[in-house]
Parts: structure tokens; C-alpha cells; sequence
């Protein structure tokens, strides 16, 4: 290949990188997308949520491997990201849920700039919706976006009622947490029904699909080694692992994700002078922060023997069968919970005022068990996701060589706070109540259903009389990443609140790596929103 010449070459074809490439590409402006995975657009398992989960850990997935994480009885994770044309939104799970308004004003704090608050958002969070209810507030979704946002009640003209919906939301009630029906103000805390981002039939709608990038050149397995820079530290393009070069006229765009991202940029000279000259690599900038701050969503996956699975309560069982069931995955409730007020006193110098009215866990139920081993997918389980959305364990993406072939080095540090570690034992007993405690629940199951896995043995079914050291050490053995991570470029350390890389020019962010906190919710939603804004600010002054 000759070498190749555009206004933007962006790096990455994941979600952000999409986004981009097409608003720029529809608008006029020459786009090279380099991804370093293939299009699998043909691929059929990709069509459908369902059928796309034995993607996770499969050829369209990174699947990198954490450091030995100390405080997860010194586990090796694996980190899931996608590695294809479209990225993340072919092996999600397809939620649209967004943070708390908090979240994103504690952004726009930490980056210095308003237009990552809740507000400033807000008109992106429009722009990129299709949303299902027409008689929705207008302020809060749109109308005319791409993604088909649908809830669960919603899908299928109201069909995709699953037998236990009714009964989840009132023992959730029998535990003083009532439905947010409408998240006015950007306000999540309480029992929110699901959002998906399916279409009308129920499928997936991938970034790249859904963002035309029929205006841009698109490289598919195309690997990056790093960007070039001139003599005044500019950016002119992009040099691949196989020797080739790609020239910007304007702008390099990284959206290679929060792995990835601190990866190319240390590999290129910009990073923390130390680990540099560690591996050899001429200095371009000085930032000690790439690859710092490594946020990530935790999570805890419990399964419930069902005290009757001829019922059809269950994804697996014959009672199951309804084909509106199997238009996304079969969950429909989520509750966001702050802490109670002790564990709040105990971690008030960790922790921000307002902390009391935070989002600062979310319990989820499920009709499906999600991969936890040793228990069938038969009818005979359902399950719950006890995930922690505002950690305040931090992280690190460090190179392991020069090489850009060699996997970087990343420890995630889960649960390596006191807080998270209480937050989430917190968090797990309240699952516990919620499916084996309350009176609409205790009767639908007989006792939760630990895993089933070698180095796992002796695990006794937890309850909610467990003690909080047995329920911490479920959480380190088996807990796991829910593939939320982000942080490792930060705005405000990194890049300026319009992503542009700090003490160089012609180089700028645009993936996850730049939301200098973690978000409540599930992250796709809010990274749609941000890609849009992104991509405008570029717009405006090119």
C-alpha cells in the first residue's frame, strides 16, 4: 500500500472511533479509520445479544490478561474488549443506561469544563437517541438519533413481559426502594427499568453499522505501532506494526480504548519519563499521568436455585418459550443504591460531599445465568449482578516492552480500598435480601448456588446471616470485570476537556480513556453522548 493522506486519521474502529470517523467523514472532511481487529460484520453470531455471548473470550475479544490482582486472591482477570470493526458493541450486552447527573458534574469538575456536566451532555444524550416512548420528555431523550433505545416492557409491543418482572419490583419495594420511573434531572437512584439499544427486531445495533462510514477509508486489521511526531512535537500521522505510514493533515485521533490508547501513546514518546527510558523510547512529552487511573466497574454474579423450575421462570427451562423473551437478554430491573450511613462516616475522607445520595452500587436480576461455573443453563437458576459503579480503587497500564506486539501490563486493583471492599459486601447482602429474604422472592427460591469450579471447592451457598468476611471472600475469588474500564488518559491530566493530547498539538483522545471518573450505569450510553460532543468540537474548528 502507498502511503495514505487524510485530513483525520483515527485510530480504532470501536464505538468513540466510529462515531467520529462517520460525523466527520458525513461532514465533508477526509477520514482514515484504522482498526486493528477484522469486520465481522457477516458474522451472524453478532446479530443478536443471545447469540453473541460465547463472543466474550473468543477471536473478537482481546481478552487481555490482568497482572495478578493482590487483592482478588492474587487472580488473573480477563479484560474484555472488543477487537473488530465496531469494537465493544459486538460482544456488549446491549444496555443503555446511563450515570447519575452526579457523575458527570463531578467530570466536568475534575476536566475544568461544563460541557461534561450532567447539562452539557444532555444534548448529545438527544442526539444520539431513537427513543421508544414518544410521550418521554423531550429534554431528557430524542427522537430522531440513531440508536433505537427501547425498555424492556417497551420491546416486542409490550410481549417481553417476563414472568417474574411484577414480583421483582415488589420485593424490591418490601425493601423501601421504589421505581424511578421517569430518572428526571438525570436523577437514577431506585429500581430503573432496563434500556437496550436493539432495533425493532430485536437485534444488535452495532457502531459500525449504525454510524455510515461509507465516506471514510477504513483499514480493518490494521495494528498500530504509534504516531509520528515532526520536530515541534506535532503529530503528522501513524506508523503501523508492518512498517506503513499514514499521514494526517490535521489530526491523529486515538480511540483505541483504555488499554490500548496509554499503550500507543507511550510507545510514541508521550508518558511518564521513567517507564520510558525504562524501555528505551525517545521522549516527545512528559506525562506522568498516561496509564494512571485505571477505573473499573467490579462485579459480582450469584445464581438462585429456583424452588420450582417448571414455572418458566428461567432462560433453559421448557417453561421458557416465549419468543418475545429472546429479543435481548432476559433481565429487566436494575437498582441503583447509595450507602448506608455508617460505611459512609468510616470513608468520609475517601469519598466527596454528597456522597450520601449517590449511586454508589447497582443490583441487578437476571433470567439467565451468565456464564458462572458449574451451574446449568437449564430453567432451573435465575441470577443477579451486584455491580460497583464509583470505586475508589485505581489502576495502572504500563508497557511491558518496547515491542508494540507485547500486551500491556495492566493491574486493575480491584476491590484494593477498604470502601470498595465494604460497598460491594454491602452491596452483595443486599441481593441476598432482595432474592432470598423478602416475602414475594422467598417462596420463588430455595438458596443462592455457589459456583462449581476446580480451585473453588467448599463454597457454602451464602445467605443473608453470612458474615461479611465469607461474603468478601466470594467477592475475591469469584467476582469479576464488567467490562467498563476507562480513566487511563484523563481529562484534566492528560488531554483538555476538548481531548486534545496536553503539550503537543495534532494529537487527540476520543475513547474512554479520557472520563477522568467512573460512571454509574452501563458505560455505552454515556460514551455515544460523548463521541457526539467530541466530534462536534472537532467540526467547529477545522
Amino acid at each position: 500500500m502507498d502511503e495514505q493522506i487524510a485530513d483525520y486519521v483515527v485510530v480504532g474502529g470501536g464505538l468513540t472511533g466510529c462515531v467520529v470517523a462517520s460525523r466527520l467523514s458525513q461532514n465533508g472532511k477526509s477520514v482514515i479509520l484504522l482498526e486493528a481487529g477484522p469486520d465481522a460484520t457477516s458474522n451472524p453470531a453478532t446479530a443478536f445479544f443471545l447469540t453473541s455471548l460465547p463472543l466474550q473470550g473468543g477471536e473478537l475479544d482481546y481478552a487481555y490478561p490482568s497482572e495478578p490482582v493482590p487483592s482478588t486472591a492474587g487472580r488473573v482477570h480477563p479484560l474484555s474488549a472488543g477487537k473488530a470493526l465496531g469494537g465493544g458493541t459486538l460482544i456488549n450486552f446491549g444496555g443503555w443506561l446511563r450515570g447519575d447527573a452526579a457523575d458527570y458534574d463531578e467530570w466536568a469538575e475534575l476536566a475544568g469544563d461544563d460541557r461534561w456536566s450532567y447539562q452539557g451532555l444532555k444534548p448529545w444524550f438527544v442526539k444520539s437517541e431513537k427513543f421508544y416512548d414518544s410521550n418521554a420528555d423531550p429534554q431528557e431523550h430524542g427522537f430522531d438519533g440513531p440508536m433505537y433505545v427501547t425498555s424492556i416492557a417497551g420491546a416486542e409491543g409490550g410481549q417481553r413481559k417476563y414472568p417474574l418482572r411484577d414480583t421483582v419490583l415488589k420485593a424490591w419495594a418490601e425493601l423501601g426502594v421504589s421505581h424511578n420511573v421517569d430518572r428526571k434531572n438525570g436523577a437514577s437512584v431506585g429500581v430503573n427499568e432496563i434500556h437496550e439499544n436493539c432495533d425493532s427486531e430485536g437485534k444488535r445495533q452495532a457502531a459500525n453499522v449504525v454510524y455510515p462510514l461509507n465516506k471514510a477509508t477504513v483499514l480493518t486489521d490494521a495494528f498500530v505501532h504509534r504516531v509520528i511526531f515532526d520536530g515541534t512535537n506535532r503529530a503528522t500521522g501513524i506508523e503501523l506494526v508492518d512498517g506503513r505510514k499514514v499521514t494526517a493533515r490535521k489530526e491523529v485521533i486515538l480511540s483505541a480504548g483504555a488499554y490500548q490508547t496509554p499503550k500507543i501513546l507511550m510507545l510514541s514518546g508521550v508518558g511518564p519519563s521513567a517507564e520510558l527510558a525504562e524501555h528505551g523510547i525517545h521522549l516527545i512529552h512528559e506525562s506522568p499521568y498516561v496509564g494512571q487511573n485505571l477505573h473499573d466497574h467490579y462485579a459480582l454474579h450469584l445464581a438462585y436455585r429456583l424452588c420450582d423450575p417448571s414455572l418458566g421462570y428461567a432462560f433453559g427451562g421448557a417453561g421458557f418459550q416465549d419468543p418475545a423473551f429472546f429479543k435481548g437478554l432476559p433481565w429487566d430491573w436494575i437498582a441503583n443504591r447509595p450507602l448506608p450511613d455508617d460505611i459512609l462516616t468510616k470513608h468520609k475522607n475517601e469519598t466527596k460531599t454528597g456522597w450520601e445520595n449517590r449511586n454508589v452500587y447497582e443490583v441487578m436480576t437476571a433470567y439467565v445465568v451468565p456464564g458462572i461455573p458449574g451451574i446449568p443453563v437449564d430453567g432451573t437458576h435465575i441470577s443477579t449482578s451486584t455491580m460497583l459503579l464509583l470505586p475508589t480503587s485505581r489502576g495502572t497500564v504500563k508497557l511491558r516492552s518496547s515491542s508494540p506486539a507485547d500486551l500491556p501490563r495492566i493491574q486493575p486493583n480491584y476491590l484494593s480500598t477498604q470502601h470498595d471492599r465494604e460497598a460491594m459486601v454491602d452491596g452483595t447482602r443486599t441481593a441476598l435480601k432482595l432474592l432470598t429474604a423478602t416475602e414475594n422472592l422467598k417462596t420463588v427460591v430455595e438458596s443462592e448456588a455457589p459456583p462449581v469450579k476446580e480451585g473453588l471447592e467448599g463454597l457454602a451457598p451464602l445467605t443473608v446471616d453470612t458474615s461479611d468476611d465469607v461474603i468478601l471472600d466470594r467477592l475475591q475469588r469469584t467476582g469479576e470485570q464488567h467490562q467498563h474500564s476507562g480513566g487511563t488518559a484523563a481529562m484534566g491530566k492528560v488531554v483538555d476537556g476538548e481531548g486534545k493530547v496536553l503539550g503537543v498539538t495534532g494529537l487527540r483522545v476520543a475513547d474512554a480513556s479520557i472520563v477522568p471518573v467512573p460512571l454509574g450505569g452501563h458505560p455505552q450510553a454515556s460514551l455515544y453522548a460523548m463521541a457526539e460532543q467530541l466530534a462536534s468540537m472537532i467540526l467547529a474548528h477545522s
